[in-house]
């Protein structure tokens, strides 16, 4: 799959029933919980006005995942903080990264470090100084794909449930980097 192929477009509530097929898939659901929740998060996406912007990915015609940018900025109140106190840290200029693959076939083909430069990309050019990713530090394969797309690790956060692996990719590396 060619990166020039990979397109975003914002999430719609006729989507949803592809998103909580993905969700529902153990690959996905082992680093981002129950289903029903994870499509209401989404959903108030839709409802609210925080400054997240979801998409569904597509490769060609093909919907394979969900990419969100968030501003981690827009996330400080007691309710967040307290289940991840890094937050409270993050300069306002920095934009918050998720992703994940739905169907389980792409999985370990190098899609996301793909669809992670394109929409970083997309991100730089709206004028995002700074991204960042917050992957479970045992996510293994998503750390790999965040290093091979640029992302650097500079921290980590010992929460309640998991430790959180913060990474970073600046708009002067991912220049130079290309």
């Amino acid at each position: 799959m060619k990166a020039d192929t990979i397109s975003f477009e914002p999430v719609i509530e006729t989507f949803f029933p592809i998103l909580h097929g993905w969700l529902s898939q153990p690959h996905v659901r082992q680093w981002w919980g129950d289903p029903d929740e994870e499509l209401g998060l989404i959903r108030s996406i839709i409802e609210e006005d925080d400054g997240t912007e979801g998409f569904v990915i597509f490769v060609g015609e093909r919907p394979v995942g969900y990419i969100q940018s968030w501003r981690p900025a827009n996330f400080t109140d007691e309710q967040w903080v307290e289940d991840a106190s890094w937050l409270s840290g993050v300069p306002q200029d920095t934009v918050g990264v998720d992703i994940f693959i739905g169907p389980s076939d792409l999985i370990g083909k190098g899609l996301g470090e793909q669809v992670i430069r394109a929409f970083a990309r997309r991100l730089f050019e709206k004028g995002a100084s700074r991204l960042i990713i917050d992957p479970d530090a045992a996510n293994e394969r998503a750390v790999r794909a965040y290093e091979k797309a640029g992302f650097t690790a500079f921290a980590k956060h010992k929460g309640k449930k998991e430790t959180t692996l913060l990474m970073e990719l600046t708009r002067e590396n991912f220049l130079r980097n290309q």
